[in-house]
């Protein structure tokens, strides 16, 4: 069990450190040569673990090979054009001025009855109002609606709102983020002057906000 144990941890680290330098992406979102890596990697990741006679290094060297070969893909792919059109999936328009294309769809294999459920899922009810709807390499599909189908916005509408930028998390649970502190533009002296001004600590804040244009929304611990 220990010997199990051991090796498990080793190839759940080394697994980490993989995905690490591969980069951040959902199961949904990658390309076709990472989603043939990764289910690699879990194949033989698993070997070592369930049968003890093979050697942990039958698993380590792969892993790292299997990383190398993606990173150096991924440059390589960046560079050439050709090869990342051979390799990856190209952006297929199933959709174009609120007509389907019957040959898009035929050849992305998406059904009338799937291209409606994924419309529906992002409340659009009739085609009719899609200028376009793109099945994306990452299998997602992009819909834009026609002006007259979509909500104004306020460019359009003639107005001109404050920027609020994004809401930082300053304080989680009594605990000040230092680093999101600095990305809001203030510092220890402004967030001590705030909870002087409040008459509160740090330890009394459950979740304490502050967006880019200044907003703050404090929400104090309940009381025990």
């Amino acid at each position: 069990m220990i010997t199990i144990l051991i090796r498990t941890l080793i190839i759940y680290l080394t697994l980490l450190v993989t995905m690490r330098f591969m980069g951040k992406r959902q199961l949904g979102e990658l390309e076709v040569s990472e989603l043939v890596t990764t289910l690699l990697l879990s194949e033989v990741a698993s070997l070592p673990i369930t049968n003890q006679d093979i050697p942990l290094s039958y698993a380590l060297i792969p892993i790292l090979t299997l990383m190398a070969l993606e990173v150096i893909l991924s440059g390589v792919l960046l560079k050439s054009r050709w090869l990342k059109k051979l390799l990856s999936v190209r952006p297929s328009i199933l959709i174009r001025k609120g007509k389907p294309d019957p040959k898009a769809m035929e050849q992305s294999r998406i059904s009338a009855e799937e291209l409606f459920s994924r419309l529906r899922q992002k409340d659009v009810t009739d085609p009719a109002d899609v200028e376009y709807a793109i099945a994306e390499p990452n299998g997602q599909i992009s819909v834009i609606l026609k002006a007259t189908a979509r909500q104004a916005t306020t460019k359009e509408l003639g107005i001109t709102p404050t920027e609020r930028g994004m809401m930082h998390l300053i304080i989680n649970d009594g605990q000040v983020n230092e680093q999101n502190l600095t990305l809001s533009g203030h510092d220890r002296r402004w967030l001590e002057e705030l909870l002087k001004a409040h008459k509160l600590t740090e330890r009394d804040i459950f979740l304490l906000l502050c967006d880019d244009g200044g907003k703050v929304r404090i929400l104090p611990r309940r009381a025990s």
